[in-house]
């Protein structure tokens, strides 16, 4: 089963977009480091909603095309579920997706798995390990 986990936001500057969402009543957790995916990330939440901000820390990172096509703009909704393997299998499989960023643990969550996937109908999800 799918549970909602946050809406990903590609930005260019975190502190500034961290500011703005503030103001408008986000707390925030401290950024982290994705090496791997060479972003930064924050995690902020309101009203029972996360939301995550992601910053290229260097060129190659995952959301370069995003802002230089149509700038600062949400690109993912993040799901997390305890049968990993089974939900990118299904969506996979006949549900319409594809792999775009394969599995591999992520700094953002502590070492658990994250997959990215595309669909045509919808664009970018991502999956976390529960």
């Amino acid at each position: 089963m799918l549970k909602v986990h946050h809406v990903g936001y590609a930005v260019k500057r975190l502190e500034k977009a961290q500011k703005q969402m503030e103001a408008m009543g986000y707390e925030f957790e401290r950024p982290v480091e994705d090496k791997d995916r060479k972003v930064r990330i924050a995690f902020g939440q309101k009203d029972g909603y996360r939301i995550e901000l992601v910053m290229p820390m260097e060129k190659g990172s995952p959301v370069d095309k995003i802002l230089a096509d149509t700038g600062p703009a949400p690109y993912h909704i993040c799901y997390e579920t305890d049968y990993f393997e089974k939900e990118i299998e299904q969506m996979t499989c006949g549900g319409g997706y594809r792999v775009i960023i394969p599995p591999a643990p992520a700094a953002a969550f502590k070492g658990r798995k994250v997959v990215f996937l595309y669909s045509l109908a919808l664009g970018v999800v991502e999956i976390v390990e529960g």
